[in-house]
């Protein structure tokens, strides 16, 4: 029977007078009550998910899989393990003080579901990995890649989630009402939103939940952060457990680096910069003496925790999730020389040398694989046939491609709509963000400045500068920069078009099918597919695996220009904070 009352600050209120709350605290309940439902059968969504997240103790955390020497550093798999936990201890402190102010408290099946699945989108490498594929794309102006939305992506389209998260629960439960079952895979979304929305790059101190956001707002989210640069950095969490998995992300990963750091030998002892901090949080001289004597550091990481779950508790309400400004602030400082001293000497020059020139190779092979054996237009027509399927693995069985077959063979008519969405929408922001650098760099009339691989982005870039070198464009009108980049798109969606700098949508798709394949492996599948290729031989694959206690990372080190243009907004939206 349907509940005619809700549970608000402790209180049923019958939802006819709830009409009188404003129309955010209404949402915020409605949310409140379907994650309530949802919690109700977390033990069976939880385990569909478990079937598709195949993160393990062999992927990158911090430290890159193939190169880390000790045992005990965090991979990815402990790492969620660890938020997790993190995350539900919060939840029931918060839960357990809001009891007593007789508020309503935070869902913890639910935020365990979204604490275990967090990083599901995660690509072979962390968060390296990620970047030179999505560095690649937007080379080719095909968007970018972020792991928080290839996760969503991955289950709701590729493996159609909800619907087998519906099957399950009917099968365990065959006396549900078909009204219950289609409230459950109505909110379902608010799951998956919770993992869209968890990037905690930024030093923010406090999360208050956008309780007014609807599935069609996710939905655009999800499709922003494969278009838009750099947006999957401000979207704000739909419910306040997705604001505290995003939190605990933190307060997971920060003290661990640091440990990781210590274990892999990226710094040998605890200098003192780490110790200014460490001591305002807590930590004395004795403690980091009695680490530093038994190279046990984590026994400092597991006090550092305590210490931020017990603050976040203390100044959290059930929906607002926040840490007191003293502790947030040393946080985001441990972060930040955490970056400074280990976190970017993760990657080698050879890494850079070898992985993004084999990335970009891969894509357009496993492309020519998909226009030689007509699969784009197969999937165009609905699902590749089952005879199709059965020829194109028989053929490739054996062979290195044998797996992006199988992967590509499988994309079911809803995963194919949804990529060539993404693949017209990035394309369509990449020529208007070029176009408006071009009209920027002619209006300033400041000479073009080339990158040191002066990359195809660059080259469209100076094509367009040459087209509106003799235009007015200080007074180019909205009107004129739509009209123009709808011109150059007509140029790309013509199939028949071969240019190096604007690739067809066609092509573009062909290469999104294969960045996407690659984006699912992980770091033992990628070298395997590298070696099986002979895109690295022996020797190359023997320094590839080198530990990082046995280089010099000083000299070989190689840090990205997108990690450094992240760490700079860390270290100035800490500053901000402080102010």
């Amino acid at each position: 029977m349907r509940k005619r009352y809700r549970e608000v600050e402790g209180k049923r209120i019958p939802i006819k007078r709830l009409e009188g709350y404003t129309e955010e605290i209404s949402q915020a309940l409605e949310k409140q009550q379907a994650l309530k439902e949802l919690g109700e059968y977390s033990s069976e969504i939880d385990f569909v998910l478990t079937d598709y997240n195949r993160k393990s103790c062999e992927e990158t955390m911090m430290v890159k899989g193939l190169r880390k020497s000790c045992q005990e550093t965090t991979n990815r798999k402990t790492h969620t393990e660890n938020l997790t936990n993190i995350a539900v201890m919060i939840a029931k402190g918060i839960n357990q003080k809001e009891h007593q102010n007789k508020q309503v408290g935070l869902n913890y099946e639910i935020i365990s579901i979204m604490g275990k699945h967090h990083d599901i989108g995660h690509t072979f490498s962390g968060h390296s990995g990620e970047w030179w594929i999505s560095n690649i794309k937007e080379d080719y102006g095909m968007g970018y890649y972020c792991h928080n939305a290839l996760g969503p992506r991955e289950l709701i389209y590729t493996n159609q989630i909800y619907d087998k998260i519906i099957e399950t629960i009917k099968q365990r439960h065959p006396e549900i009402g078909e009204n219950r079952i289609n409230r459950i895979r109505k909110n379902l979304w608010l799951i998956m939103e919770g993992i869209n929305s968890h990037n905690g790059e930024r030093s923010e101190s406090e999360y208050i939940a956008n309780s007014q956001k609807t599935e069609k707002d996710f939905e655009r989210e999800n499709l922003y952060c494969h278009t838009k640069k750099g947006f999957d950095k401000v979207v704000v969490p739909a419910t306040p457990e997705a604001a505290l998995m995003r939190l605990c992300d933190k307060i997971s990963y920060i003290p661990y680096d640091m440990v990781d750091g210590l274990r892999e030998g990226f710094i040998t002892g605890l200098n003192e910069e780490y110790r200014v901090v460490l001591r305002k949080l807590g930590i004395t001289d004795e403690e980091i003496e009695e680490c530093e004597l038994t190279r046990h550091y984590e026994k400092i990481a597991r006090k550092l925790q305590v210490l931020f779950i017990s603050d976040v508790i203390q100044n959290s309400t059930g929906n607002i999730i926040k840490m007191s400004s003293k502790m947030s602030k040393l946080l985001h400082e441990l972060r930040n020389i955490n970056n400074r001293q280990i976190v970017n000497f993760t990657v080698l020059k050879e890494d850079n040398e070898t992985y993004p020139p084999a990335i970009r190779k891969f894509m357009n092979i496993f492309g020519k694989i998909a226009v030689k054996e007509g699969l784009l237009l197969e999937l165009r027509n609905g699902e590749i046939s089952k005879e199709k399927k059965e020829q194109l693995i028989k053929k490739y069985k054996g062979t290195p491609y044998e797996g992006f077959i199988q992967y590509t063979c499988n994309t079911n008519q809803s995963d194919f709509e949804y990529t060539t969405k993404i693949i017209e929408e990035a394309t369509k922001q990449s020529i208007f963000d070029e176009q408006e650098k071009a009209r920027e760099i002619v209006n300033k009339r400041e000479p073009f400045v080339i990158s040191k691989d002066f990359s195809i982005k660059d080259r469209r870039i100076k094509s367009y500068v040459n087209y509106y070198k003799n235009k007015d464009v200080n007074h180019y009108t909205e009107e004129e920069k739509e009209q123009d980049v709808k011109i150059m798109l007509q140029n790309i969606k013509n199939p028949r078009r071969k240019s190096y700098l604007h690739f067809s949508m066609d092509k573009r798709i062909v290469l999104e099918l294969g960045s996407k394949y690659l984006a699912t492996l992980n770091d033992i599948e990628f070298m395997e597919l590298l070696r099986a290729t002979k895109m690295v031989d022996d020797d190359q694959y023997a320094s590839l695996t080198r530990k990082y206690k046995d280089i010099d990372l000083k000299k070989e080190s190689y840090i990205q220009e997108n990690w450094k243009s992240i760490q700079k907004e860390q270290v100035e939206s800490v500053n901000v904070q402080e102010k």
